[in-house]
């Protein structure tokens, strides 16, 4: 795998090895999920280090890039690859290694802990440029999102529940396809939509209500996220115009999503058009994140971020505004940086559509 090889060429020698522990990075090198165990990469081999309960599933569903490793006792396996490999020191995940384990490993392995060698920003580095076959995983988690959407909008009118649709939809989801929710639904109508982030109750849907969904599904552990606001019904002329609003900063934040530009450019386009019409104080979120085996990943799309774009980054582009006590509107797609230009992995029209 490739990104096997970047995390080797990171390494300094021979005798120095990355130990990953999270899982979330251990599934990213080794294509399986599992819940206990370890990846150990060398500077030319990888090791992945499985009990008994996973051995099986492991030998069959693993990268072909990684050599399976049954465990007993998980430390002393690692301690024997450390011998036979001649490996002097380990570096470690800063950011996911708590300070008990770190104490643990300390105790147990034979080899110099490196705290500080910057293998969690790394892991970053390499994870932020996807792969055809993680943005085919992440255009299929989309893809099921957007049918069990369409399928929802048939049932949504006056007189439905937030929590019901969101029941619903969390249902459809797993019907298409969907291993599971990207992250806990927000299907939000009327006043609750001026909450960025709010949670679905017990609210009745009115004739006039601005409908939020910002919703997402996982397939083969990969993100989708994408927000749509809907009228139910009729909009009134000042729910036209923020939406226009929205869906114009929407669009000139996706203009600048294009290699080389950074990520502020991003969200300076959005953020400085929302402004200019007068509702700056009510876009107070940055425009966008990456997407991927989390649904918070690098990038980070916000004004004051430095990130270079670059080919086959995927991040949202989602602005908003947010009356308090009024409605809210958000307009959210995965786009993929691709050179000079960019695409977007919706399906669902981003203009107003009322129903």
């Amino acid at each position: 795998m490739i990104s096997i090889e970047k995390l080797q060429a990171f390494l300094p020698d021979l005798s120095t090895a990355a130990l990953i522990t999270s899982q979330i990075n251990a599934r990213y090198f080794t294509l399986f999920n599992y819940t206990d165990g370890a990846v150990l990469i060398t500077k030319h081999e990888a090791f992945l280090l499985c009990d008994f309960r996973y051995i099986e599933a492991a030998e069959k569903n693993a990268s072909s890039d990684v050599t399976v490793v049954k465990f007993n006792k998980l430390y002393d396996t690692i301690n024997d690859i450390i011998l036979h490999k001649n490996i002097k020191s380990l570096m470690i995940e800063e950011e996911s290694v708590t300070v008990s384990q770190l104490s643990q490993l300390r105790e147990k392995l034979n080899a110099e802990l490196l705290t500080d060698s910057g293998l969690s920003e790394k892991i970053r580095a390499i994870r932020v440029i996807k792969t055809a076959d993680e943005i085919a995983h992440i255009t299929k988690a989309q893809r099921i999102t957007e049918r069990a959407l369409t399928e929802l909008l048939n049932y949504v009118k006056p007189g439905v529940t937030e929590r019901e649709m969101s029941v619903e939809l969390e249902h459809l989801i797993h019907v298409y396809g969907g291993e599971r929710i990207a992250f806990e639904l927000i299907t939000i109508a009327g006043a609750n939509t001026s909450l960025p982030h709010g949670v679905p109750g017990d609210y009745v849907v009115r004739d006039g209500d601005f409908f939020t969904f910002d919703i997402g599904s996982v397939y083969n552990g990969y993100h989708s996220d994408m927000t749509r606001t809907y009228a139910v019904g009729h909009a009134t002329d000042k729910m036209r115009e923020i939406y226009d609003i929205v869906y114009q900063a929407h669009m000139k934040a996706a203009e600048k999503i294009v290699a080389g530009n950074t990520t502020a450019d991003v969200d300076l386009a959005a953020r400085d058009y929302i402004e200019s019409k007068g509702y700056g104080e009510y876009f107070g979120h940055s425009t966008g994140h990456g997407v991927g085996l989390e649904i918070h990943e690098d990038p980070r799309v916000y004004k004051t971020s430095t990130t270079i774009l670059e080919d086959n980054m995927v991040i949202t582009d989602e602005p908003g505004i947010y009356l308090p006590g009024e409605f809210g509107v958000r307009i959210e797609d995965m786009i993929v940086v691709s050179g000079d230009h960019s695409y977007t992995l919706a399906d669902l029209p981003r203009e107003l559509t009322v129903i």
